[in-house]
């Protein structure tokens, strides 16, 4: 069997060598081309990028960096010969660690020098920086996939989520517009910040797809972006119209922490695009900052104005109709209302108390 060798950093789809076919009477080389084959070898690197393949014609098979193996990964931290795969007279596949000091990852499971172990071929093995993996002659694989029929269907979806935030976009601003008369010139401005920071951020993404997948999906992270863009304002619109609706002050106040979940969604949706291997991975370490920056938030917020919202009251209005609690009465109201002024002259006279020191210090 021909030695297959994995360039570093580079994608090979590697070939046998016909010369190895050639083995006579008795030989347990295996079939030759054309034949079945034993089972198939597959290199890949931490994005799931293919790096090399090795037919199996005969066992066993040795893995490593030197040339006598018969898979050879250009992986400095790859033994020379890190594990040999053999057939035991009971037909199941076996590793061999060989002499290595990283020894073989399976699962969370790390086998050191000298430990033998069967492999079903249902998981794949660490290797330094490398998986490998083993298809087996009988193994299921993945159903085919149907070829888009109409790509019509793909170009509609995308035009109908970017006239959506466009739509949106400029019904926001003509809401802000004081003027009718500057509402023109602010579209103009809007759709050409909209068009400019959509491409940008469309754009870094699909690079980052291209250095790790080998395609840039350009037009997927626009759509991306696009249905992300429009669940935002509608996942913090419907905060604040509970809040309106059952007067939730605090529900109101809080409502900004409704925008992190759906930006993180976002940005984790985009990262599936990239490695949708490392879906677990990509998850926690997106939630971890995005509770980090939670916290970062409300703990600025609240050094500065002793509150953890910046929101002093219930923003957000709409028609008195949409109210599902009863009104208050006008006593009740102006009651609560002193209550208010109350907390604000105490806050300011300890303000006024802590000025003196704050003088003398400096």
């Amino acid at each position: 069997m021909g030695r297959h060798t994995m360039s570093g950093g580079d994608t090979v789809m590697m070939e046998d060598d016909a010369d190895t076919d050639k083995s006579g009477p008795g030989s347990d080389a295996g079939p030759h081309r054309g034949g079945g084959l034993l089972g198939l070898l597959e290199v890949f690197d931490r994005s799931g990028a293919t790096l090399a393949r090795l037919p199996v014609k005969r066992w066993p098979v040795t893995v490593g960096r030197a040339l006598s193996a018969d898979l050879v990964l250009d992986d400095d931290h790859v033994a020379a010969e890190h594990l040999r795969i053999e057939q035991a007279p009971s037909g199941a596949i076996q590793v061999c660690v060989l002499d290595t000091i990283n020894g073989v990852r399976r699962g969370r499971k790390l086998h050191r020098r000298g430990e033998q172990f069967d492999w079903s071929g249902e998981d794949d093995l660490g290797l330094g920086r490398s998986r490998l993996r083993l298809r087996l002659p009988g193994m299921s694989i993945a159903p085919e996939q149907v070829l888009p029929s109409s790509p019509w269907r793909v170009v509609g979806l995308t035009l109908a989520l970017l006239l959506a935030v466009f739509g949106l976009s400029l019904l926001q601003a003509w809401f802000k517009v004081t003027e009718p008369g500057k509402f023109a010139q602010a579209a103009l401005s809007l759709v050409g910040v909209l068009l400019g920071g959509l491409g940008v951020w469309a754009g870094l993404w699909s690079l980052a797809t291209k250095l790790f997948t080998g395609h840039p999906q350009f037009w997927r992270h626009v759509r991306i972006a696009c249905a992300f863009s429009l669940l935002e304002p509608l996942v913090t619109g419907s905060g604040y119209l509970l809040a309106f609706a059952f007067s939730w002050e605090s529900l109101a106040r809080f409502n900004f922490l409704f925008s992190i979940p759906v930006i993180a969604a976002g940005v984790i949706t985009h990262l599936l695009v990239i490695a949708p291997q490392r879906r677990r991975g990509l998850i926690a370490i997106v939630a971890g900052v995005a509770l980090l920056g939670v916290g970062a938030m409300m703990g600025t917020t609240w050094l500065q104005n002793k509150r953890a919202s910046n929101q002093l009251y219930l923003s957000a209005l709409f028609p008195p109709g949409w109210r599902l609690v009863p009104t208050v009465p006008v006593d009740q109201f102006m009651r609560e209302a002193a209550t208010i002024r109350q907390r604000l002259d105490e806050r300011l006279k300890a303000q006024d108390e802590d000025a003196p020191g704050d003088e003398d210090e400096d």
